[in-house]
């Protein structure tokens, strides 16, 4: 009878964590241009629009892959507004040096494919 528990056991435990991995996480993809025009999700938004949906996705346990045009320069005043909204609503952020989000900028700073 123990065997049989154990066995049941294992199998909800297995059967539970692929379904867990099979759920995609929310992304919502956000750009600032060099301008300092913002996009979320590829629709021109602003750093209060930018607000609520930051809100929901924390709360659905999403990301955001955050993109910045030109980030060796000096960042426009929007990039660093846009990023204190991540922050403030507690969402974690994947940093991309590429357009596409087809990088990974790591701890060390390096573009790295993702995993």
């Amino acid at each position: 009878m123990m065997r049989f528990i154990r066995i049941a056991s294992v199998a909800v435990i297995v059967a539970l964590t692929s379904q867990l991995m099979a759920e995609p996480q929310k992304v919502l993809k956000v750009a600032v241009a060099a301008s300092g025009q913002i996009t979320a999700g590829g629709a021109p938004t602003t750093v209060e629009a930018l607000a609520p949906i930051l809100s929901d996705l924390a709360r659905a346990k999403g990301v955001v892959w955050y993109y910045r045009e030109a980030a060796k320069a000096e960042p426009h005043p929007n990039a660093l507004k846009v990023l204190s909204a991540i922050i403030e609503h507690n969402v974690p952020v994947r940093l991309s040096s590429k357009a596409d989000y087809s990088d990974v900028i790591d701890d060390k700073g390096r573009s790295v494919p993702p995993q």
